[in-house]
């Protein structure tokens, strides 16, 4: 699942991309709020090995926010710019 992790930090038409000090939050934008919460499934179906996610309802049927959380500490290092470690 490392592609999807690749996806969801460089971001996509459908949202912006705000790195955060232990991951990332993608805002998916107003007029792409359908193909947003897609992503936002996709990510949700696939999230345990390599990360995790917290969603935001839009209030309806869909997702405004997602907060990602990388599981691998290289990769949080990489798209944070940050050291982090995580207990396990």
């Amino acid at each position: 699942m490392g592609r999807l992790l690749d996806k969801l930090i460089q971001g996509t038409p459908a949202c912006v991309v705000k790195p955060e000090s232990d991951g990332f939050t993608l805002v998916g934008k107003p007029d792409h709020l359908a193909e947003f919460s897609d992503l936002v499934r996709e990510a949700v179906d696939h999230a345990g090995d390599d990360f995790i996610v917290f969603t935001t309802s839009d209030g309806q049927n869909g997702y405004s926010k997602m907060f990602v959380l990388p599981l691998d500490e290289k990769r949080n290092q990489e798209s944070t710019g940050q050291v982090r470690a995580f207990p396990g």
